[in-house]
């Protein structure tokens, strides 16, 4: 099970996903790794927007000015996490999600399935296919307006964000040092 959600930047898809533990949560790293959780898609992503310092609702808004999509529209999360929402399963109960999200930025490819459910298989970096519910047109439609988002998303005139996952790690190395000196007091 999935104990902390991974830098941002590593991320690849995140998925629901049914298993034998019931409905699941799928976040697959840009290496291809899978980790799975019980916490829903919706808490993954509000922690995510919580750990950038991101008003998920405003985020939404203003997507959606600048996409003209009023739902389903991409989050621009960080400067290497843009996520697509992409149908990846029919739900077998009320309530359960059909979303997944891919990471703008980790997708290699979209090409049509010849498999009679799933009518797309979204390629993303780490060799992971995934596939959708979706043609390959409406998953190309879907990375379209990630784009357009990332193009109406202001950056700071002194950001690094090729910085950021350096930051990030010195960040949790500090972090360590002093839980392994707390508990040597």
């Amino acid at each position: 099970m999935l104990e902390k959600i991974p830098n941002y930047n590593q991320i690849a898809a995140i998925l629901p996903r049914y298993t034998s533990a019931g409905d699941t949560t799928t976040i697959i790293t840009t290496d291809g790794q899978e980790m799975s959780t019980k916490t829903q898609i919706r808490t993954i992503l509000r922690r995510l927007a919580h750990s950038r310092s991101k008003d998920l609702i405003a985020l939404r808004e203003h997507t959606t000015r600048a996409t003209g999509r009023r739902v389903l529209q991409p989050l621009p999360l960080a400067p290497g996490l843009v996520l697509c929402p992409v149908k990846t399963r029919i739900p077998r109960i009320t309530g359960d999600t059909s979303t997944g999200y891919v990471n703008y930025h980790a997708v290699t490819g979209v090409a049509e399935n010849s498999l009679i459910a799933y009518q797309a298989i979204v390629s993303l970096t780490g060799g992971t296919d995934i596939p959708v519910f979706w043609t390959s047109d409406t998953v190309n439609k879907h990375l379209q307006s990630a784009r357009l988002a990332i193009s109406h998303t202001v950056q700071s005139p002194d950001s690094h964000p090729d910085l950021m996952p350096i930051a990030q790690k010195l960040v949790e190395i500090i972090y360590d040092i002093l839980v392994l000196k707390h508990k040597k007091e």
